[in-house]
């Protein structure tokens, strides 16, 4: 079972202006070189994610473990070869010094050796990033995972810069970063309370953000009880995608549920395989906990929609987007405004994706209702034979799935697959929304934050406050939603 780079390739063809061809050519013949601090709190988790974001791309990758006393531990090596063996087991990442020409160098820690392009290291919950000549700092407090997380998708995302070749004006070089998620405006490892246990959390969405705010929570180590909603299963593109996951996985075709479940060592996971709807549904029938926080990880008008819906205290919604899916945004919504239809609102001349599936692929709309159930040769007999071509391709995948299938669409449905690095960035800021907001770091009005991580987030310029949108249902319907609220806060 090879990997498929199709999404990664696709994203990155996009942003540097090639053919996706050209672009893959580009990056097998890339060289990208690691070297790490032993000593540095959360270098390893750091590390693990950073070898994860790069094998995900179809690129040369090596790890230089230094030589003692600081030496990389031997059982982290061994973590590190079989991550990057689990995404694509035929590149694998080779441990030594060095090799072959001019290979792009990325350092974690703050003492970078010589040759070494940009060095990054967590600070607290935040990071800072140094390219060459631009000495660091003292940190101010040891790395936590939110910290880890967020230094290897930005110093991804100098490799990305690299490696794609991306054409001057369609990205910056900022020579000296420091920021953090849950205090934008702030330096780094500024003291924050102790982290909150998870509690009438739901998290909507189990995709590329879904994935990406697992594995922030995951490292660290939070623990609690989280419902997780998603109505699709894991498949083999999503492994160069998302940020948990193997090509085993894929294999087993796994619901994304169950992904995040397994994942989530710490916490108590209610996983819902199915969809939104469906899920509030359970909540007023009484089978599904009603949430105060809602995290959003979903990547449609119509499913935000829905998941404003739950009418819980507080959303926090990620999003990636943009010209070419580098764009990453959180949306803080409330019931009572600005709720995500005043962030999302409906285009009413568009197709549902349903109605373009249809259209794509000749499969009666009755049928791609039951988007869980995986297709069939039965499902071709209604088509003709240049439907049936097309849709025998997806044999055994569930229906759901395939409107965001590149190979189906052909790039002209406006899909932008979103890299790891990425959608792992809109995964820390709403992370660290939930930590200022939960803690009482934060007040007053939703925030919207946005920046594309192609050329970094500013602080001074990323950050806007939302008032509802007037005539929003949230204004309209506002004793509704409020008898709404109190019939589940009751029957929880």
């Amino acid at each position: 079972m090879s990997t498929d780079y199709s999404r990664s390739v696709r994203l990155g063809g996009l942003a540097a202006e090639v053919e996706e061809a050209t672009l893959q050519e580009r990056m097998e013949s890339a060289l990208i070189h690691l070297t790490g601090d032993a000593h540095l709190p959360a270098a390893a988790e750091t590390l693990e994610v950073l070898v994860a974001d790069l094998r995900r791309w179809p690129v040369r990758l090596s790890l230089d473990p230094g030589r003692r006393p600081g030496r990389l531990d031997d059982k982290l090596i061994r973590r590190l070869v079989e991550t990057a063996a689990g995404i694509d087991p035929d590149r694998p990442l080779r441990i030594g010094e060095a090799q072959g020409k001019a290979p792009l160098h990325l350092h974690v820690g703050t003492a970078p050796p010589l040759g070494a392009a940009v060095a990054g290291t967590p600070d607290g919950h935040g990071v800072r990033l140094r390219h060459t000549g631009h000495p660091f700092p003292r940190l101010n407090a040891p790395g936590t995972g939110l910290g880890a997380v967020l230094t290897a998708a930005m110093l991804a995302g100098e490799a990305f810069k690299v490696v794609t070749g991306l054409p001057e004006g369609k990205f910056q070089v900022t020579p000296v970063v420091d920021f953090c998620p849950v205090l934008p405006g702030e330096q780094p490892g500024i003291v924050v309370p102790p982290l909150p246990a998870l509690d009438q959390v739901l998290l909507g969405g189990g995709g590329a953000i879904g994935t990406g705010i697992t594995l922030v929570l995951d490292l660290l180590q939070v623990a609690g009880e989280l419902t997780v909603v998603d109505r699709e299963v894991f498949e083999k593109p999503n492994v160069t995608s998302y940020s948990i996951g193997t090509l085993a996985d894929a294999a087993a075709g796994l619901p994304k549920v169950r992904l995040i479940d397994a994942r989530l060592r710490q916490v108590e996971v209610t996983p819902f395989h199915g969809t939104v709807q469906a899920s509030i549904e359970a909540v007023d029938a009484g089978t599904l906990p009603w949430p105060r926080i809602v995290l959003g990880a979903l990547d449609s008008v119509e499913a935000r929609h829905d998941l404003q819906r739950l009418q819980a205290d507080l959303t926090l919604d990620g999003s990636t987007g943009g010209p070419v899916g580098t764009t990453v945004a959180l949306h803080e919504a409330l019931p009572t405004g600005p709720c995500l239809r005043c962030y999302f609102r409906t285009n009413h001349t568009g197709k549902s994706a349903e109605q373009r599936l249809h259209e794509l692929t000749g499969l009666p709309l009755s049928r791609i209702a039951r988007g869980q159930e995986p297709l069939t040769e039965r499902d071709l007999e209604s088509l003709d034979k240049q439907q049936r071509e097309l849709v025998g391709l997806f044999l055994g995948r569930p229906v759901c799935g395939l409107i965001n299938s590149p190979e189906l669409t052909g790039g002209t449905d406006g899909f932008r697959p979103s890299a790891a690095f990425v959608a792992q960035q809109a995964a820390c800021l709403v992370v660290g929304a939930w930590i200022a907001r939960s803690t009482g770091l934060v007040s007053g009005p939703p925030r919207r934050i946005e920046y594309d991580t192609r050329f970094g987030p500013r602080p001074d310029q990323m950050i806007d406050h939302r008032l509802p949108t007037p005539g929003c249902g949230c204004q309209k319907d506002a004793a509704l939603i409020n008898h709404i609220r109190q019939a589940r806060r009751t029957r929880r």
